[in-house]
């Protein structure tokens, strides 16, 4: 298994991450991960794991989530901080109607099937 996969944080989050992986694998999820093109984003109940693109505008996507819901949503701020310092203009993810109520309060509005923030 690739040397991330044996990480202890990758170990740690793991559980939350993996039922939130629909159409991809663990796998992918790990090439990702250690090719830099996602990033784990790992607290102490939670962890997102999102990837920088650069689209229509550069966003920052949040891939995956899972865990604790309150302790996502007080890693928003950080989320932003970070994807504003990466020159993203964005944060945006496609999720279940329940991200929505959740996210709403965090600055996250519906743009079609997608929540967005901007930057």
């Amino acid at each position: 298994m690739p040397s991330l996969a044996a990480g202890a944080e990758y170990r740690r989050c793991r559980g939350w991450l993996l039922p939130a992986l629909l159409e991809d694998s663990e796998e992918d999820l790990i090439a990702e991960l250690e090719a830099g093109r996602a990033q784990l984003w790992p607290c102490e109940r939670s962890a997102f794991v999102t990837q920088l693109l650069q689209a229509d505008e550069p966003l920052v996507h949040i891939w995956l989530a899972g865990g604790d819901l309150a302790e996502l949503v007080s890693m928003v701020p950080g989320l932003s901080a970070w994807g504003r310092a990466q020159g993203a203009r964005a944060l945006g993810l496609h999720g279940r109607r329940g991200w929505a109520r959740a996210l709403q309060a965090a600055g996250f509005v519906s743009v079609g099937a997608e929540l967005r923030k901007g930057l």
